[in-house]
């Protein structure tokens, strides 16, 4: 038996997933779909923020007056991550086998393993307003994760 099975086997015996796939509610299948779109405007729009200031944005401001943006970053993240897997056991199968889902989770990866390396260069950037070519790579290709991952799993609704 494959993991797609077992997980979707798993799906249709839970009664979570079935209240969720099959509740004409606000508060099942949409309330979490918003929820995932609220933590990723979060975490996305903020890893924006900061990788626009170290692109050369707001060069008045110190870099590391943006590291208080990593809070509200990793909030999004779990809120993201959380409703992600919720939406994904609410019917695996289809969302595993959609050929954009290993497109969009690269693109997760990605993201946040660039944020986590981005919030170490803000946290020790002090009162500098400098940015090191390097930096300014890594912002671009952070910039590159969160559009992809975001436009990723707009577009897996229509595969």
């Amino acid at each position: 038996m494959h993991l797609i099975d077992v997980l979707q086997q798993w799906s249709e015996n839970s009664a979570f997933f079935i209240w969720l796939r099959e509740s004409p509610s606000v508060w099942a299948y949409p309330a979490v779909f918003f929820l995932h779109t609220l933590g990723l405007i979060f975490t996305a729009g903020a890893c924006v923020v900061v990788d626009a200031r170290l692109l050369g944005a707001a060069r008045q401001l110190p870099v590391a007056a943006f590291a208080r943006y990593f809070r509200v970053i990793w909030i999004g993240v779990g809120v993201t991550l959380l409703t992600g897997i919720v939406m994904l056991g609410s019917d695996p199968a289809t969302r595993l086998m959609n050929r954009l889902f290993p497109i969009k989770m690269l693109f997760v990866v990605a993201a946040i393993g660039l944020t986590v390396v981005l919030r170490r260069r803000v946290a020790s950037a002090g009162v500098e307003s400098h940015v090191s070519p390097w930096t300014r790579v890594l912002a671009v290709a952070s910039l590159v994760s969160w559009l992809g991952a975001v436009a990723s799993g707009k577009f897996a609704a229509y595969f």
